[in-house]
């Protein structure tokens, strides 16, 4: 039975201005991950492909992922090509991930041919011999390349989203939670609508306003830079979100932001 749609999930590590691919012998190259198993989301997805290709000291790069919101979506041309991939239809979800200096990426998994990890310069994705179908290079050249430096991503709900875009709201609450503690200012993070994902800006973290809480990071900031006129209204809207326990365990981070 032909699907109507199969899902897949690809990561691109990057390190020193180049991005990792998958060399397969003489038959050309392709992004690291593939196919959702069944039950499985993108993260989980991810995490499987990093193990079985790379190896289970690389599966951690899966937390560490920048999502990229809008997928590469296609439809197969003819009933002969769906049959063999089993679809109709195929969203390819992409992430990118900055690897660290001392982690090796090796393929490791037992195949029949030849295939080797390969690191090459972001512009060689527009190559025709790296990347043959014209429309995916489309889709790098429009969502891949020019968001290679971000570091992380972030969904808000649309309200926020705006707030942020127009700039009337240009700093972010979070906990202060293991992802958080990796930010530093500079960094570049990917920002969607979390319920029109084709939408999205780029933001540059100008600065990290770290506070025990919630009230405590009140007096630090002007509370209307983040969206909310009042601690009050702040601790009304966020109270089915975040509670006494999380926020003692983490403190909070305001995630000052420049839209670029």
């Amino acid at each position: 039975m032909i699907k109507d749609i199969s899902y897949s999930a690809y990561i691109l590590p990057v390190r020193d201005g180049q991005v990792a691919l998958l060399k397969y012998g003489e038959n050309g190259y392709g992004p690291i991950g593939g196919r959702l198993d069944d039950g499985e989301d993108f993260l989980t997805a991810l995490r499987r492909e990093l193990t079985e290709e790379l190896g289970e000291a690389v599966s951690a790069l899966a937390d560490q992922v920048v999502e990229i919101p809008v997928p590469y979506a296609f439809r197969h041309p003819t009933p002969e090509r769906a049959q063999k991939r089993g679809a109709w239809a195929e969203e390819h979800h992409f992430f990118i991930v900055h690897v660290p200096d001392d982690m090796e990426l090796n393929f490791c998994e037992n195949r029949p041919e030849e295939i080797s990890v390969a690191w090459v310069a972001p512009d060689d994705l527009l190559n025709p011999k790296i990347t043959p179908f014209d429309d995916m290079r489309e889709f790098y050249a429009l969502h891949i390349l020019p968001n290679l430096d971000c570091k992380f991503s972030m969904s808000l709900r649309p309200e926020y989203y705006e707030m942020v875009r127009s700039g009337e709201k240009d700093i972010e609450l979070c906990l202060y939670d293991e992802k958080r503690r990796r930010m530093h200012n500079g960094d570049v993070i990917l920002i969607y609508d979390a319920q029109n994902r084709n939408d999205y800006i780029r933001a540059k973290i100008v600065r990290l306003h770290i506070a025990r809480s919630f009230a405590d990071l009140a007096t630090k900031i002007s509370m209307p830079r983040t969206g909310f006129a009042s601690l009050n209204a702040l601790m009304s809207a966020i109270s089915k979100f975040y509670d006494a326990e999380m926020e003692s365990k983490y403190g909070i981070v305001g995630i000052e932001l420049e839209v670029i």
